[in-house]
């Protein structure tokens, strides 16, 4: 019977330890996705993304897709550069709907081409993206979307708010501040990197990338 009640308490202890460290880690899990969660949509509450669907991925209209970048980043940029917060980059661009479908048109027309364009605002899922030291983690992020013709090609995406659509090795200063000046201490730890993106950036995403395999 002692060797029966010892067994057994040893059983008990076991299980008490296991559960004890299965809650931790749970507890711990969903402390981490609270924190990617508010991160992620923090950051994507005072950005603004550009989304640019070619008709297809034939060569020809890849570079169209390219011509029609060039064009409204041209047109929009300064505009959207002298926005002091989202919102009013958003009142912006909903005031040059119209134009911004008529430049993507004209350059269109100007190669030769008569695809449709539809251009709209809405909520886009993006990948995680670098420009130059600043790391984007992958979520839904408010977006310019631009479709040309069928819109079933490869696509091209940048942050038209703050302007890091023209980043380019030159001005990688100029993406951090633009991003230092509007996101929040932790949400800027997160997106500043290197060469590589750091640590806690890459917890965000290892959480994104866990929730959209049950999504």
């Amino acid at each position: 019977m002692r060797e029966f009640l010892k067994h057994e308490k040893r059983n008990i202890i076991i299980s008490l330890t296991a559960a004890v460290i299965v809650s931790a880690v749970f507890t711990l899990g969903a402390a981490v996705k609270i924190y990617a969660d508010n991160v992620q949509q923090g950051i994507s509450q005072k950005v603004v993304r550009l989304h640019i669907l070619a008709n297809s991925n034939s060569y020809e209209d890849q570079q169209l897709k390219i011509v029609v970048r060039n064009k409204v980043l041209k047109m929009m940029s300064e505009k959207v550069k002298n926005a002091g917060s989202k919102a009013e980059s958003i009142a912006i661009l909903k005031d040059s709907m119209d134009d911004i479908s008529l430049c993507a048109e004209k350059a269109l027309n100007e190669e030769g081409c008569s695809f449709d364009v539809n251009v709209s605002l809405e909520k886009t899922l993006f990948p995680a993206k670098s420009y130059g030291n600043i790391y984007l983690p992958s979520g839904y992020y408010d977006a310019l979307r631009i479709e040309i013709g069928k819109a079933e090609g490869h696509n091209w995406w940048c942050v038209m708010y703050p302007s890091l659509c023209l980043y380019s090795e030159n001005n990688v200063e100029i993406c951090d501040d633009e991003m230092r000046n509007i996101l929040t201490s932790e949400e800027y730890s997160v997106v500043a990197g290197g060469e590589k993106p750091n640590i806690k950036f890459m917890a965000v995403e290892a959480v994104k990338g866990i929730e959209s395999r049950f999504n």
